[in-house]
C-alpha cells in the first residue's frame, strides 16, 4: 500500500538508541549489527578511510556549487569549485593515517579530475531547488529523519557517489532512501538518480535514474519497526559475511576482534 500521509513536525531530541532512525542507520545495520551497535549505541570513534575522505571532500565541493545555483541559478566556474574540493580535501585528510600502498598526492588528484568531471557534464544539466535538506518525520509509528543531498525543481532526489568500480545496479538503499525521502517531504516526487563518479584511471560519470514502486513504499513500513525491534535487542552480532567487513572498510575492526573473536580479513 502507497503512503498517503506525509507527517511533518519536530521530533526532538533522540532520548535513546534506535528512537528515531534514519534510513543510513537502517543500512548500517542490515550490513553489520554489531558495527550500527559500535557506532550508534557505543559512540565509538570510527576512522574513516581515505575513499571516505575523497567522496566527503568531492560531494562538499559539488554541494557548495549546487547551493549558490540555487539562487544564482549558474554554475560557479569549474576551477572553482576544484579549489573549494582542495580546502575541502586538505583539511578532511589532516592528520590521516593512509595505508602503505596510498599515495595521499595521486588521492588527491583523483578527486579533482572527479570533480571537473561532474562540473563539466552532469552541473550544466541539474537545476537545483534545495541542497542539503532535512526532513523528518513518523512512518509506521517510528520517527525518521534524514539529509537529501540535493532536489531538483522537478522533485528528484539526485545521490552523489564516488566508487572504485563502474556500478551495475541500483543498491536497494538507494531506493529505501529515495522512498523514505518522498514519505517525508511533499517536494520529494518518488523519483531519484544516483550519479556515480567512477575511479578509474579516465574518470567516469555513469548517470542512472530510477522510480519507486508500490513494493519499495511498502518496505519503509514494514523494515523501520523492524529495525527499531533488532536496535532495541541486547545482542548485535557482526556480519563477518558482509562484503563491507574488512579492515580497509570498517573502523571497529580492533574492537570487533576483541568481543567476538576470530579475525577481520584485510579487504
Amino acid at each position: 500500500m502507497i503512503p498517503t500521509a506525509r507527517i511533518d513536525g519536530t521530533l526532538g531530541a533522540q532520548a535513546s538508541p534506535g528512537d528515531v532512525l534514519s534510513p543510513s542507520q537502517v543500512s548500517s545495520l542490515m550490513e553489520c549489527a554489531y558495527r550500527w551497535h559500535a557506532k550508534y549505541v557505543l559512540k565509538m570513534p570510527e576512522t574513516p578511510t581515505s575513499h571516505q575522505v575523497l567522496g566527503r571532500a568531492v560531494h562538499s565541493a559539488l554541494a557548495a556549487n549546487c547551493e549558490q545555483k540555487c539562487d544564482t541559478k549558474v554554475d560557479l566556474p569549474t576551477v572553482g569549485v576544484v579549489a573549494v574540493y582542495r580546502g575541502a580535501w586538505a583539511t578532511l585528510s589532516e592528520g590521516m593515517e593512509f595505508r602503505d600502498d596510498e599515495d595521499p598526492y595521486e588521492l588527491g588528484k583523483t578527486g579533482e579530475l572527479l570533480v571537473a568531471k561532474y562540473m563539466e557534464e552532469a552541473a550544466p544539466r541539474i537545476e537545483p531547488a534545495a541542497v542539503e535538506v532535512r526532513v523528518e518525520g513518523v512512518i509506521s509509528g517510528v520517527k525518521v529523519t534524514g539529509y537529501i543531498d540535493l532536489l531538483d525543481v522537478h522533485g528528484c532526489v539526485v545521490d552523489i557517489k564516488t566508487a572504485k568500480a563502474r556500478p551495475s545496479s541500483i543498491s536497494p538503499m538507494h531506493r529505501f532512501q529515495v522512498a523514505t525521502y518522498w514519505h517525508l517531504t511533499p517536494r520529494a516526487r518518488g523519483t531519484g538518480r544516483v550519479d556515480t563518479l567512477v575511479k578509474t584511471k579516465t574518470p567516469q560519470l555513469i548517470q542512472q535514474p530510477f522510480s519507486i514502486s508500490e513494493q519499495e513504499l511498502r518496505a519503509i513500513e514494514t523494515l523501520y519497526p523492524k529495525a527499531q525491534e533488532l536496535m532495541r535487542g541486547s545482542v548485535h552480532f557482526p556480519n563477518r559475511q558482509s562484503m563491507f567487513c574488512s579492515r580497509r572498510h570498517c573502523g571497529f575492526w580492533r574492537h570487533c576482534e576483541q568481543k567476538w573473536g576470530g579475525e577481520v580479513p584485510e579487504t
